[in-house]
């Protein structure tokens, strides 16, 4: 039966503090890795401060409110606690974010006082890697208000044989897709992102780092592309419980040019970051149709 590790904090940690436990604790190769552990890290009474939102939203390019990307950058600190575990088996610098589902359970609003859970597990291997499920609820007053399932893949080392051969190109948006506005995206955006999330991972940050990581250069942050495109001609406000589900399909390097796009298919209204020479999404999301607050 796998180990499972719980950890009850007393306050949220500053998550630029754990980043050298992070980094520098050992982990063996993936391959070698047998039945990883389960890791729970809690903490109540988080504040949902309104210059913190403001500073988000500026980043963003959200105009007010709290955005419903906001609430994963205050669990990010649980986040990198459960990385920094001696016993936590995968190296965090390596990660690929594959996908991402928000659900947004309630009102948010600056002042909350919020509980956070996070959650790793629900490991499996793929023909890619070793893919694992970090899951996050907030709650207020005991009520659940928000929810979101990130997809982490390690991958395997290239050595090892894979049946699924190369991967297919990401897909393009249809030609008939609303162009809703066009981004410059630089070094100083992906660190305007990390003073306000508190992800410092190198590969953001510093092209040495990411080519050491099997990267061309630094790249952008994953939720802030996510968060880019849908402060672009902002999403309504989407009914209480409706799912935001995200594919991240190929990085932003930097410095890069890119499109948001929306479209609909399939009975679902999609908005998309594209390279915009060569139409490719990089990510996209998608939520049903006409799923508008009341």
């Amino acid at each position: 039966m796998a180990k499972s590790v719980h950890l009850r904090l007393s306050k949220l940690p500053t998550g630029l503090a754990t980043y050298p436990r992070v980094l520098l604790t050992r982990r063996p190769p993936v391959t070698e890795i047998g039945e990883p552990p389960t890791f729970k890290a809690s903490v109540s009474g988080v504040s949902l401060v309104a210059a913190d939102v403001a500073r988000y939203c500026s980043a963003c390019g959200f105009a007010e409110g709290v955005p419903p990307t906001y609430l994963h950058v205050l669990a990010m600190p649980l986040h990198l606690e459960i990385f920094a575990c001696e016993s936590f088996p995968l190296r965090p610098m390596g990660l690929i974010h594959v996908s991402n589902v928000i659900e947004v359970l309630g009102r948010l609003r600056t002042g909350m006082r919020l509980d956070v859970t996070v959650s790793a597990g629900k490991y499996q291997r793929t023909d890619a890697g070793l893919s694992f499920d970090m899951s996050t609820e907030v709650a207020n007053e005991g009520e659940a208000v928000w929810r979101e399932t990130c997809v982490f893949l390690s991958r395997w080392p290239e050595t090892v044989e894979r049946s699924g051969g190369r991967p297919p190109r990401p897909p393009k948006a249809p030609r008939d897709a609303a162009v809703l506005g066009q981004i410059d995206v630089t070094a100083r955006t992906a660190w305007t992102y990390a003073r306000v999330s508190g992800d410092y991972n190198p590969i953001h940050l510093n092209d040495r780092a990411a080519r050491f990581f099997g990267l061309r250069g630094s790249i952008s942050h994953g939720m802030w592309s996510l968060a880019r495109s849908l402060a672009e001609q902002p999403v309504p406000e989407l009914a209480r419980g409706t799912k935001i589900e995200t594919q991240f399909l190929t990085p932003v390097q930097l410095p890069a040019r890119v499109a948001v796009k929306e479209w609909s298919a399939e009975g679902q209204c999609r908005r998309a970051l594209c390279d915009t020479r060569t139409g490719r999404l990089h990510m996209y999301s998608a939520w049903p149709v006409g799923a508008t607050a009341t």
